[in-house]
């Protein structure tokens, strides 16, 4: 109030000293004087400090305009993101329909039959279901992968995909006899389709109950409960327990666990009509290494005896005849196979490139190979041989033996073209072999030498 009254005083006082002379515009008055008026500013009664104008309502203009285009930039945004995943939607769902879908355990379940891989982390498969008229025939596959026979070597693996399934990607491309191609595989392409995980180090046969530590981590040796747990799995929540067709196959390690586990499979599905068991790169005699040392012999026993392999179930038939010190034969495919009823089918090269090379020690091709890792794969191709002339002794059972060098096929290309015994593909044996196409088994054995074979297998890998 005061500061008003005074702002008006000092108006006042300013206003009785400013005269403004007007004369040169008013002219002269008649009587020859001047005429001169003063202009007087008379302050307004109410007279106020001028003040900013508010810009309040031009800010929030500027505001509107400004939350209208974040609105339309996010409606942009979010129309381009649901364009994208329908588009990643069909990608997926066409590759659904080829591909094999991830399937984990639940903890619960997997924790209720002490189902564990290396790293505690649940199991789990892919499938691809099958169609009409085959939805009760299934192929269900174990992968290869070696072993672990040590605390350093499992707890190194329980960091990879093959001892853990935290990484394990939500499709798994499904070639080889479990294409969905008609033309790559006439004979399996509407079967339902299941590959399994394998991250227990133990070709699905470890059983031991206690966790090993190492560096603070409890590592898991169960994969025969791993084995079991899966397939129980497959019984509840699929048509498996109505499955009237089984084949049980296995690549490498993956093969092992398949040939000791497939008379316990017939078993637990009792009511299936057929139930065979196809084994691919499986083989692993004992034969003295270029160094003269029994390297497969000794991986196969530490993995035995680490592992706890003989108490598990499906295996007790062969290491019930033995000394605990000599079970460790039964992991021997070539031991063990006099105790399989159910009927296989072996692929094997008889210059298997992984056994060559890891087993024997022999890392050369057959251009660049000394005359003494010559002398070795030789005896390597003799002894493969004699082993699989005991196969051919069994009407049940089949066989393809190709001289050309490789470890595996049942997943690749090589399954169904190029590879080849006068002109029969590894699927058509196959095919041979389990419909009884011919009257004689399906026995296809070469026993040509690695450098004979070199220019007919360039294209075998």
């Amino acid at each position: 109030m005061n500061e008003e009254t005074n702002t008006k005083k000092i108006a006042t006082e300013a206003a009785r000293e400013i005269k403004i002379d007007i004369s040169p515009i008013m002219g002269h008055g008649t009587k020859g004087e001047d005429v001169k008026m003063a202009m007087t500013f008379v302050p307004l009664s109410n007279f106020r400090r001028p003040q900013v104008r508010s810009m309040s309502c031009g800010c929030q203009r500027i505001y509107v305009q400004l939350i209208g285009f974040l609105i339309f930039v996010l409606l942009i945004a979010v129309i381009r993101m649901i364009s994208n995943m329908r588009v990643v939607f069909v990608q997926y769902h066409m590759a659904s329909d080829t591909d094999g879908e991830l399937v984990l355990l639940p903890v619960e379940f997997a924790a209720s039959r002490g189902a564990f891989c290396l790293d505690g982390s649940p199991p789990g498969y892919y499938i691809r279901y099958g169609k009409s008229p085959n939805i009760n025939k299934w192929i269900i596959y174990l992968p290869g992968g070696a072993w672990c026979t040590s605390k350093e070597e499992c707890y190194s693996r329980s960091f990879t995909d093959l001892g853990s399934s935290m990484d394990a990607p939500a499709l798994s491309a499904f070639g080889g006899i479990l294409s969905a191609s008609e033309t790559d595989n006439p004979d399996f392409h509407k079967w339902n389709m299941v590959k399994f995980l394998y991250c227990d180090g133990s070709s699905y046969l470890g059983n031991r109950s206690r966790t090993v530590e190492y560096k603070s981590k409890q590592i898991y040796l169960r994969g025969f409960p791993v084995f079991v747990a899966l397939i129980d799995h497959l019984i509840k929540h699929t048509d498996l327990s109505s499955a009237d067709n089984v084949i049980l196959a296995g690549t490498s390690a993956g093969g092992i666990g398949a040939l000791i586990n497939g008379d316990f499979l017939r078993d637990k599905l009792s009511s299936v009509e057929s139930l065979h068991v196809l084994l691919d790169g499986a083989m692993f005699p004992d034969q003295p290494s270029y160094t003269g040392e029994h390297i497969m012999a000794n991986l196969l026993k530490k993995t035995f005896y680490f592992h706890n392999i003989k108490d598990s179930v499906s295996i007790k038939d062969c290491t019930s005849e033995l000394k605990i010190s000599e079970q460790w034969a039964c992991l021997q495919p070539d031991y063990y196979y006099k105790h399989v009823y159910t009927p296989a089918f072996f692929i094997q090269s008889l210059h298997d490139t992984w056994f060559s090379a890891h087993a024997l020690g022999v890392q050369c091709s057959s251009k660049g190979c000394k005359a003494s890792e010559i002398q070795i794969i030789n005896v390597s191709r003799q002894n493969f041989h004699s082993i699989f002339k005991n196969v051919m002794l069994s009407k049940g059972d089949g066989l393809f033996v190709s001289s050309c060098p490789f470890h595996w096929v049942l997943l690749k290309s090589t399954f169904y073209e190029n590879l080849n015994i006068n002109g029969t593909t590894v699927a058509d044996a196959v095919g041979q072999w389990y419909f009884h196409r011919k009257m004689t088994p399906a026995h296809l054995i070469q026993s040509e030498s690695l450098t004979a074979m070199k220019k007919k297998c360039n294209n075998i890998h």
